[in-house]
């Protein structure tokens, strides 16, 4: 059977969406609707209250208050059971808008690390940041998707800075699918993401069709789709935070053609750079 990919909530601002999580009417029967899936974008939560497990690439994870956890896209997932009790915060955010740092620390997480518990010293800054960031959610106000995101901006550091101070180890992949789908991700930047497969796959001195085999077992997505997601990233970041036009955007990306390129951004992302762009604007 074929896993889910979820879409991120069309109610989200300039691609982030949070909620209270005692507002998700989350019960043993919605639980078992959700089901296990994948999403196309990050997920963090806050757990303020209560406790839940999860079950994430195959591996069962408990987290009790007080909290945070992080869900990586496309990692298998599926809620297992959340105490009546529960509360705190859902929030998910387009992968384009986490910072390139905070990203490489988020992928290099071992799955039992994802889940963290929040110092005492950590704490009210962090609920402080949430709760601004969800009553500006709510709100209806000027520019509010440039506070959101920048709440958000604020609220994505703290994350990293209670995973850093725990003093996690980078992941230790065992499965060998993981470690080259890993290995094959710290080859992309925005200088590599125009090479053939091929290309990645000399570099870590196997076939390019072991590259796809290990990256599609890992993700359920081809290699040629992660390169391609590595420039639509790029170019989202320009046209979210920039004024360039898609002209100049296509040739910093490395596209002498334009037109090519804004036929692949619509392909890829269903929109055209231009609809994206106007889509966060107020």
């Amino acid at each position: 059977m074929k896993i889910p990919v979820y879409n991120q909530s069309s109610e989200a601002v300039g691609g982030i969406y949070i909620a209270e999580l005692s507002l998700l009417g989350v019960d043993s029967e919605s639980i078992n609707k959700l089901g296990t899936h994948r999403d196309d974008f990050y997920i963090l939560f806050v757990l303020t209250k209560g406790k839940m497990i999860m079950e994430c690439d195959m591996i069962e994870v408990k987290a009790s208050a007080l909290s945070i956890a992080i869900v990586k896209p496309f990692q298998i997932h599926a809620p297992k059971m959340v105490s009546p009790d529960a509360a705190g915060y859902y929030i998910s955010v387009a992968p384009f808008l986490i910072p390139n740092d905070c990203a490489a620390v988020f992928e290099n997480l071992k799955i039992t690390d994802q889940f963290n518990k929040i110092d005492k010293l950590e704490k009210k800054d962090l609920l402080q940041t949430v709760m601004l960031l969800h009553r500006s959610f709510e709100k209806a106000i000027s520019n509010k998707t440039a506070i959101v995101n920048g709440l958000f901006n604020a609220l994505v550091y703290r994350f990293v800075n209670i995973y850093s101070a725990s003093n996690i180890q980078v992941s230790e992949l065992k499965n060998q699918s993981m470690l080259i789908y890993s290995n094959f991700k710290q080859l992309i930047s925005d200088a590599t993401f125009l090479e053939s497969p091929s290309f990645f796959a000399k570099k870590l001195n196997i076939t390019t069709s072991h590259l796809n085999y290990c990256v599609n077992a890992s993700t359920g997505k081809s290699v040629t789709y992660w390169l391609q997601n590595a420039m639509i990233l790029e170019a989202q970041r320009f046209l979210y935070y920039t004024e360039y036009d898609v002209k100049e955007i296509a040739f910093m990306l490395g596209y002498e053609d334009h037109t090519y390129f804004s036929r692949l951004f619509k392909k890829i992302t269903g929109e055209t750079p231009l609809a994206f762009r106007l889509k966060f604007r107020e």
